[in-house]
């Protein structure tokens, strides 16, 4: 699953650079579109505890137990982004490229740093050398750090950034990220009520 779900990421950005070209604008929309099917992948393991513990179903057993191979699938398409933002810094060096802001920065190097243990620590020789609680800590931390990266990046770009189609560039995906926390939170008060 993992190396098919890549595959794929890998097949969304090559045609992009083949079709849409390799010049500033065409890896601008690289960037984007490489965000937003990271962002599919995250939700997809940000949602499966809650669905599972909310609405039993085999899908959610699916998406439960393929959780873990989400998240690395989501860690293995942020690299794809990471390319293509490394090329726009080349597009444009010396100078910064004119959609980076020092807050991109600030958020964005470190939660790419917390992306990548994330998705190292969950291959199995790794994580069997992390304490059972310092694993939970690590990803129970870093999915909420990398949902709220998510959010500020979106709420930024809302009012910094234009576009014809706001709602299924920026409000789409905020909605989609609240109803996650919402069905985490239902879930949370669940166990609680139970326990």
């Amino acid at each position: 699953m993992i190396v098919g779900a890549t595959l794929f990421n890998g097949v969304v950005a090559g045609s992009l650079l083949w079709f849409a070209g390799t010049d500033s604008a065409a890896t601008e929309l690289a960037l984007r579109t490489t965000a937003r099917v990271s962002f599919v992948w995250f939700m997809l393991a940000f949602i499966a505890s809650p669905m599972q513990q909310l609405r039993p179903s085999p899908a959610s057993a699916w998406l439960l137990s393929r959780r873990r191979a989400f998240g690395v699938i989501f860690g293995l398409s942020m690299s794809i982004h990471v390319a293509f933002i490394l090329r726009m810094f080349a597009l444009h060096a010396p100078s910064r490229p004119p959609m980076v802001t020092d807050a991109d920065f600030i958020i964005g190097i470190p939660g790419l740093v917390l992306v990548a243990l994330l998705t190292i620590t969950s291959a199995d020789m790794l994580k069997q050398r992390l304490s059972p609680i310092a694993w939970r800590r690590l990803h129970t931390t870093g999915i909420w750090v990398v949902w709220s990266i998510f959010f500020l990046c979106l709420i930024d770009s809302v009012g910094r950034k234009n576009t014809n189609h706001p709602v299924l560039a920026y409000y789409t995906f905020i909605a989609v990220l609240l109803a996650g926390v919402g069905l985490r939170l239902v879930a949370a008060r669940r166990r609680l009520r139970l326990s």
